[in-house]
């Protein structure tokens, strides 16, 4: 990965759609979809109560994902930032920060860490222009392992692109009990801030300051502290309202506490579709993970959307039958999404192939609405997209 890319880079993995311009209306006709026609593959079809193989994973998830719903977005620390960064935002282990952070060490750096949630916005859907702004937050077992955590991580450091730069320890006077890194030819700030049982980390890349000459990276802009102190700040305040689960009780958090999941077609083994995790996101929590706020926090208002399920796929719930058109007309259109054939004997849903800039996003994306739910899979084959697709609708239908 270039150092352009690197300084850009939010997080590790694409996800969501982005709303697109267009105005094409895809109200569902009145038909009647014989499910027994439908091609399903080896995919479930029929509602099932969620398991999982390994407890204490699933129970880290789903502490993360209660992290999510509370953590502020992006936006809400620079309201310029309005466009999500592509990203793992569920974490239990070093991904989120592979290519930008040193993470060989990351759990000797670590001890007592538990799970994260991370989120990151930027101006717009280009990563070149302006800043990206990452922020994530670590829990821990304890006070002390998250000061020892802070300390041993801002150690180990950035992963520099430049050759023969390096990184220095910066100061803040706001908050000195953050260990601040900056790296100035590369133009980005790191910064780990604990405060009770957590970790609070946050990245400014500022790659529209990033100027090369004769192949020379000069950095006329400083440190940009501020930033990160507005982050810290504003993530502190909302922790306030978080309460994390004792370690003696995780494994007793629910799989499908608002029984969402069971209606989500199941993730096979393996699999990194979607937001690659398994759990259910309220309103808020959801907007982590979309592509501009602007545009799906009003959606998500005038829908009633208040849940949304993570699998093999994305469920949305809205408030009603015309509220999930709704949803499936804005969030299906793009200029970079070309309309296919629908599976057979399925012809509400709406299939399209993507041909566009953003060469992380998967080629085939199906949707579909069943009464108050909208339905999205993705995949990188045609036929497999069908037979997701099929398999979602039939587990809503057959949901009596």
């Amino acid at each position: 990965m270039g150092v352009r890319a690197a300084a850009a880079a939010a997080l590790a993995v694409s996800v969501l759609v982005s709303a697109g311009c267009g105005s094409e209306s895809l109200a569902a006709k009145e038909v009647t979809v014989d499910l027994s026609k439908l091609d399903t593959g080896n995919y479930p079809t029929k509602p099932q109560d969620p398991t999982t193989s390994d407890p204490a994973t699933r129970a880290r998830i789903l502490e993360a994902v209660r992290l999510g719903n509370i953590l502020p977005l992006a936006s809400e620390i620079d309201p310029a930032l309005s466009h999500n960064g592509s990203g793992t935002n569920v974490f239990t282990g070093p991904n989120s920060f592979d290519g930008y952070l040193n993470t060989d060490h990351f759990a000797d750096d670590t001890p007592g860490f538990i799970t994260g949630f991370a989120t990151s916005g930027r101006p717009a859907e280009d990563v070149f222009v302006g800043y990206t702004l990452t922020n994530a937050v670590l829990i821990f077992d304890s006070d002390n392992s998250a000061t020892s955590a802070a300390n041993a991580l801002a150690r180990t450091g950035m992963v520099l692109e430049v050759p023969n730069t390096t990184s220095n320890p910066v100061q803040s006077s706001q908050h000195p009990t953050a260990q601040m890194i900056w790296a100035p030819a590369e133009q980005r700030l790191a910064s780990w801030y604990p405060t009770g049982k957590f970790v609070i980390f946050t990245m400014v890349n500022q790659i529209e300051n990033l100027v090369v000459e004769n192949d020379l990276h000069v950095a006329p802009e400083p440190a940009p502290i501020s930033v990160a102190d507005k982050a810290i700040d504003v993530i502190t305040d909302r922790l306030k309202n978080f309460q994390p689960t004792p370690l003696d009780k995780l494994a007793g958090l629910p799989l499908d506490p608002d029984r969402m999941l069971r209606l989500t077609l199941p993730r096979p083994a393996g699999d990194q579709t979607a937001a690659a995790f398994t759990g259910t996101l309220d309103q808020h929590g959801t907007l982590h993970i979309v592509g501009d706020t602007t545009v799906y926090k009003p959606l998500f208002e005038k829908t009633g959307m208040d849940l949304a399920g993570y699998g093999a796929g994305i469920l949305v719930r809205t408030k009603d039958e015309a509220s999930a058109q709704t949803f499936l007309d804005v969030t299906s259109t793009s200029r970079f999404k070309h309309r296919i054939e629908p599976p057979t004997g399925l012809p509400t849903a709406k299939c399209v192939k993507y041909h566009g800039p953003d060469d992380r996003a998967a080629p085939f994306t199906c949707y579909v609405t069943y009464g108050r739910y909208v339905a999205t899979v993705w995949s990188q084959q045609q036929q497999d997209v069908y037979q997701r697709i099929s398999a979602q609708y039939a587990i809503l239908a057959n949901n009596k």
